[in-house]
């Protein structure tokens, strides 16, 4: 990746948005994109009802101070994910609204850019892919703005390395999709926005953006039609990176407020709104990034509380029944449907969390025990005809997702007893691990070769879960000792 190409990429792409000299720096590659984890499905459908999102949603409280890129610095990822986004989920977790404390506490975009930046960028003009930026903050984290100043391009950061581990994160999705329609869009990153944070966006920028000093951004006829041109050739280039802060809706349709990294003489003191339509026409990737674990290394999914229900088509909940004896036989919940069911029964299992956690589920049968099915986080071919996980295992807090997300599973003609195994985990699990000691033990139950495929992993006792007899709904205790929660559902069918 020679500087000369992206220049001439960059110089195209600025010929045909009427750009003015104003700094971006988000290269648009879709291959880039597409190797961040995308979002699990997720579903609004809760016990209590239908959520209905808040009418409104702001962190702009605990956003630091707008800066200046500069002219010239491709640099603008680095601002929106690493100093805007990274810095605010800082304040929010510390709940700090003051903005000399919260300047305090900000993070430095010059270390973000310098770790993940091309080996040939050295003026730091090029600018960053997604994926390198969201795995350097995962894998190295960030440093503080105080002792890594901006700009300092180049700059050595080795002697930074312990002290960034301490502020990465868990995890960075990728919550749009390339054929999303607008509304599709707006409905995912107002659902992002309203799980705890703000999501950082690719938005190509036109003259009127650039020259923006007003608190709304319009765009005109002519901005309009050099958007579809731009979305329409589909080649790569670069785009400008913001970091969307909050939503509001209102009669005429609402609008997203974004933080630029323009300074604050840009629109209003370097903030603007952009209403939900345009914002949508105008963006083709959104990140949405979770916080690391406050547990740390212990990886403690105390205080986890979650359910599962299992619901037939067009017939509602599945009732089931814990099973008391097994449940304290094998050390895990252990729940078994209160009645048989036809095979061609069809039905989807829900799962409600209260907090971030992963999940992971798998199926088999007592008739072909040595086959197990991964059931999410879905698999599925890719372009190339591979198998791939579809999206990430990593459930936001407060969300309910849903397998299949859209169809339903049917029981097949084989009478007999399934089972399906969910995993809530405060850290990635290697699943394939635990499908081969399953599958490859030919002693015991299904039920005791589960309990000895679990028996390396960091189990939470049964004792230090409160749950239900009627229903798979538990909460586990503040000072429980474990990182994985296993629920076993049997269903018998005839």
């Amino acid at each position: 990746m020679k500087p000369f190409v992206y220049s001439l990429q960059v110089l195209c792409l600025l010929l045909a948005l009427g750009w003015q000299s104003k700094a971006q720096g988000l290269i648009m590659d879709d291959e880039s994109y597409l190797r961040l984890p995308a979002k699990a499905p997720i579903i609004q459908k809760r016990t209590a009802g239908l959520m209905v999102l808040p009418p409104e949603v702001s962190y702009k409280a605990y956003c630091p101070q707008p800066l200046n890129q500069g002219k010239g610095y491709g640099t603008c990822m680095a601002f929106a994910l690493g100093y805007y986004l990274r810095t605010i989920m800082e304040a929010r977790q510390h709940n700090e609204t003051d903005p000399a404390k919260i300047k305090a506490m900000a993070f430095s975009p010059t270390y973000l850019y310098n770790e993940a930046k091309f080996p040939s960028d050295r003026d730091c003009t090029i600018g960053l892919s997604v994926d390198l930026a969201a795995k350097v903050l995962r894998e190295r984290g960030i440093v503080p703005f105080s002792p890594l100043g901006y700009p300092a391009c180049g700059v050595s950061t080795a002697s930074f390395e312990s002290q960034a581990k301490q502020h990465r994160i868990a995890e960075t999705h990728r919550i749009l999709n390339f054929d999303d329609e607008p509304d599709d869009k707006i409905a995912k990153l107002k659902n992002a926005l309203a799980e705890g944070f703000p999501v950082v966006v690719s938005f190509f920028p036109t003259n009127s953006f650039t020259t923006l000093r007003s608190s709304l951004w319009e765009p005109s006829a002519a901005d309009n039609e050099l958007i579809k041109q731009r979305l329409a050739d589909k080649k790569s280039g670069t785009a400008h990176a913001l970091c969307v802060l909050g939503y509001k809706d209102d009669p005429s349709g609402g609008a997203f407020q974004v933080v630029n990294s323009w300074g604050d003489k840009w629109g209003e003191g370097g903030f603007c709104w952009i209403r939900y339509n345009d914002l949508a026409r105008f963006t083709r990737y959104a990140l949405q990034v979770y916080p690391s674990f406050e547990t740390g290394a212990t990886y403690e999914v105390n205080g986890l509380k979650a359910s599962i229900s299992f619901e037939q088509k067009d017939a509602g909940q599945m009732p089931v029944q814990l099973d008391a004896t097994a449940t304290q036989e094998t050390g895990m919940l252990v729940y078994r449907m209160t009645q048989p069911y036809n095979f061609n029964t069809a039905f989807k299992f829900v799962v409600n969390n209260d907090r971030q956690a992963y999940l992971y589920a798998l199926g088999t049968d007592e008739h072909t025990p040595t086959i197990v099915q991964k059931l999410f986080p879905q698999v599925g071919q890719n372009a190339t005809g591979q198998f791939i996980q579809m999206h990430s295992a990593l459930l936001p807090p407060g969300t309910a997702v849903a397998y299949p997300p859209e169809l339903f599973v049917e029981l097949d003609n084989v009478p007999g007893t399934d089972y399906f195994i969910l995993l809530f985990s405060n850290k990635p699990l290697q699943t394939v691990q635990i499908e081969k000691e399953l599958t490859t033990s030919n002693t015991g139950s299904l039920l005791n070769r589960l309990q000895q495929a679990l028996k390396k992993q960091s189990i939470v006792s049964p004792s230090a879960i409160r749950h239900e007899i009627n229903r798979v709904d538990f909460s586990v205790q503040p000072n429980a000792i474990g990182s994985i929660v296993p629920v076993l559902v049997l269903i018998k069918h005839q």
